[in-house]
């Protein structure tokens, strides 16, 4: 399994959004209405439903991803490629990588995620990269486990 592999595993956007549901899950969703945590997954909305008072919530909200327009898809590639370039990253392997058009949406974007990375526990989110990605994988093409991890590291 090669680097460009993995990023054509993301680019599919159904893939994307399975394993931000994953990663989301992972982190537990909260409801911003009676601040319980206790969801499921409602497939015909794509939502999430708290169980206790029926509020909905979106799969990116609440997430670094609130508010963008951009697909999750993006957000893959984009972690994929910083974690694995580190300060050598460009907003320009992101625009060839995704094919996005435009410079300053994913410039907007990758700093937002830089952010989070900074922030948070990187060894957490690698390892949660790592298990949603094997998952992934496995997912797409059944037979003996596939690992990625010396693809981060």
């Amino acid at each position: 399994m090669s680097a460009g592999n993995l990023i054509d595993v993301y680019k599919n956007e159904e893939m994307a959004v399975l394993a931000f549901r994953d990663l989301r899950l992972r982190k537990g969703v909260t409801c911003k209405k009676c601040g319980k945590r206790d969801h499921y997954w409602l497939a015909s909305k794509q939502q999430f439903q708290c169980k206790h008072c029926r509020f909905r919530t979106t799969l990116q909200s609440g997430t670094v991803l609130e508010g963008s327009k951009l697909p999750i898809s993006y957000f893959f590639i984009a972690v994929y490629l910083m974690l694995k370039e580190g300060n050598a990253f460009t907003v320009q392997d992101l625009q060839e990588q995704t094919g996005h058009k435009y410079y300053e949406p994913l410039y907007d974007f990758a700093r937002k995620i830089r952010a989070y990375l900074n922030e948070s526990d990187q060894n957490g989110i690698l390892i949660t990269f790592v298990e949603i990605s094997n998952q992934l994988i496995n997912r797409q093409a059944p037979g003996p486990q596939i690992h990625i991890e010396h693809l981060i590291s």
